[in-house]
């Protein structure tokens, strides 16, 4: 059975207020989690009634799944009520769910500010991650195999920002921490350099004073598509830790700002227009440290999980008819990023920007199935 405890999902947020909203956003999802697995679990229904959905269109790579509301990337009942749905028509044969808004008008804060996409761990086996042992799958609908579930805000999110590559990174990094840092499930400030924040070490220059700067990097995400780092390789079980390089970290880092007159509070840069921060506690941790700390990778390297089946589902409240053309390009995006070799060349040169699709950004180590959806219907 169950418990009727779950850790709280991980959302990807711009960086103003990191801290405070993120500790509020895992608070209230955890009390929501609680409150629903309780209700589902005791069959209580009139306790806490999840919100209809229905799928509506089935196709090779994703559904269409109508529901009343599409704000399921700020609210947990409906991510369980869409995964719930997803199961009555198909097998638990997938590691992975994506759920897509459908939002046409392209409103990136629908969900609230500054919220892009959120990771839901569902269930985890593996030990020496930075990741609890958990399982919630049968609240979601899931027997066995469902690892997780993403919500997007918008099918090309699949590869702006970075946003499934950082969130399917999750998975292996929540609730412990890896090396010390200033907010919950990233980096910070440190020379991991990856999905979750962080910059390359060759970028970081001493300013003096405690101040430092590290080129244009974000203590949460990465700013510009990346392949994940070797720490996060081996935190997902995908490279030995001998290729794991020592990491420099600022445990107390923070943005040095200043104020202007009549203005916000303003980032302070150096000669190059790179943001500087200040620290005062500096460590360098090696991958022995992380172990110690963590215990080995169980199962390591060489066993670890390297395919992962996973399916997509383009979320709908049937207000604004859904194009023909956005189900070409949900269906394109899906393709690109699952591929098992380099994103295509006109694609990139469709998108205007540096991207990854998983198998780049694995150095081609571990793989997403997408396959002939349909074969998997009850």
């Amino acid at each position: 059975m169950d418990s009727p405890q779950s850790r709280p999902n991980h959302g990807h947020k711009r960086e103003m207020n990191h801290n405070s909203t993120a500790i509020l956003r895992i608070s209230a999802s955890f009390c929501m989690l609680a409150l629903i697995y309780s209700a589902l679990l005791s069959g209580c229904t009139n306790v806490y009634v999840l919100p209809d959905a229905r799928i509506i269109q089935h196709f090779k790579t994703f559904v269409v799944m109508d529901t009343s509301k599409t704000d399921f990337g700020a609210n947990e009942s409906r991510v369980i009520a869409l995964c719930r749905e997803f199961y009555r028509h198909y097998e638990d044969e997938f590691d992975l769910l994506v759920l897509m808004a459908h939002n046409p008008y392209k409103i990136m804060d629908q969900w609230e500010i500054g919220r892009r996409a959120t990771m839901s761990v569902v269930r985890n086996t593996e030990l020496g991650t930075g990741s609890s042992v958990i399982d919630v799958g049968k609240t979601f609908g899931s027997e066995h195999r469902l690892r997780g579930v993403v919500s997007l805000v918008h099918p090309d999110r699949i590869f702006a920002e970075s946003l499934l590559l950082h969130e399917i990174l999750h998975l292996w990094y929540t609730d412990l921490e890896v090396i010390p840092r200033v907010m919950s499930s990233h980096w910070g400030f440190s020379s991991v350099g990856g999905q979750l924040g962080g910059f390359q070490r060759d970028q970081l220059r001493s300013l003096g004073d405690g101040k430092y700067s590290a080129g244009n990097f974000a203590p949460q995400r990465a700013r510009t598509s990346v392949p994940y780092s070797p720490l996060e390789m081996y935190l997902a079980g995908w490279i030995p830790p001998e290729e794991v390089p020592d990491i420099w970290v600022a445990e107390d880092g923070s943005w040095l700002m200043h104020d202007k007159s009549g203005e916000e509070r303003q980032h302070q840069t150096d000669e190059n227009g790179n943001k500087i921060f200040t620290a005062s506690r500096i460590s360098t941790w090696s991958i022995d440290q992380i172990i110690t700390k963590l215990g080995p990778r169980t199962p390591n390297f060489e066993q670890s999980q390297k395919e992962f089946r996973v399916a997509f589902v383009l979320v709908t409240d049937s207000r604004v008819s859904i194009q023909e053309s956005e189900l070409e390009a949900t269906e394109l995006f899906i393709e690109q990023f699952t591929k098992k070799g380099p994103v295509s060349a006109w694609f990139k040169d469709r998108t205007r920007e540096t991207i990854h699709n998983f198998w780049e950004a694995t150095r081609g180590i571990a793989t997403l199935e997408v396959g002939e959806l349909w074969s998997y219907r009850r």
